[in-house]
Formats: C-alpha cells, sequence, structure tokens
C-alpha cells in the first residue's frame, strides 16, 4: 500500500524552506527599498532617484504596477523631483513602514564638504 501523501501543511511547515519569503520579511524589504527611494528624492541627483526606482520595481513586481508608484517614476523621468516627492505623499497611508523614522537604517542626507567630512574623524597619524 502507497503511503498518504499530505494535501496540507501544517500551519508554520513552509516558514524556512518555502518558495516565497515570509509576508513580515517581505514587508520590510519592501519598506526599505520604497524608503531608499524616497530619500534618494529628498537628497537630490535625480540619477539617485532613478537608480533607487529601477531597483525598487525590478526586486518587487506587485509594486512596478502600481499607479502612484508608475506615477513617481514618470516624475523622475521628467527630472522633476518636487513633483515626484509631492506624489510620492499619496503612499504615507499604504505604506507606513516607509515614511515612518528608522533607528537601524541612518542616512545621512546633507551635502558635506571635504572639511564638513572629516569633522569628528579620528585618524591615526602615528604611522
Amino acid at each position: 500500500m502507497a503511503p498518504e501523501i499530505p494535501t496540507s501543511f501544517p500551519a508554520g511547515a513552509r516558514k524556512h524552506g518555502g518558495a516565497h519569503p515570509p509576508a513580515d520579511g517581505r514587508m520590510v524589504s519592501r519598506a526599505a527599498r520604497l524608503r531608499s527611494l524616497l530619500l534618494a528624492i529628498q537628497s537630490g541627483p535625480v540619477d539617485a532617484a532613478r537608480l533607487a526606482f529601477t531597483a525598487l520595481t525590478m526586486h518587487d513586481i506587485e509594486l512596478s504596477h502600481h499607479p502612484v508608484i508608475n506615477r513617481v517614476g514618470a516624475a523622475l523621468q521628467s527630472s522633476q523631483l518636487p513633483e515626484s516627492w509631492r506624489i510620492a505623499q499619496e503612499l504615507r497611508s499604504q505604506f507606513p513602514l516607509a515614511f515612518a523614522p528608522s533607528t537601524a537604517i541612518t542616512v545621512r542626507t546633507e551635502a558635506r564638504g571635504f572639511i564638513g567630512g572629516l569633522m569628528g574623524r579620528r585618524f591615526d597619524l602615528s604611522a
């Protein structure tokens, strides 16, 4: 007699070895990629924001079809950073993790010159 093959798995059986990552992990990685897009839009060069947009849409197929994300991409293609930031604010209610301040991710967005980049750093000059 052949062994019986289960048709359903117990709760948590696919937790670590399934084809899809856990939902919490997807939400966190989606929020991190969306946060990097938002920071790139805020901090400056349109090329960096376009690169962050491409990374977001290439790694998350669902977001590549999101209408607001597509409008942000269109604004970035037109080199309109303020407009893309205004459009991105519409995502605040859908993706609150991306807009929430994070203590785990600290990114300095201020422009620093040569002296500003050296302030507060220690250098070993004994060599």
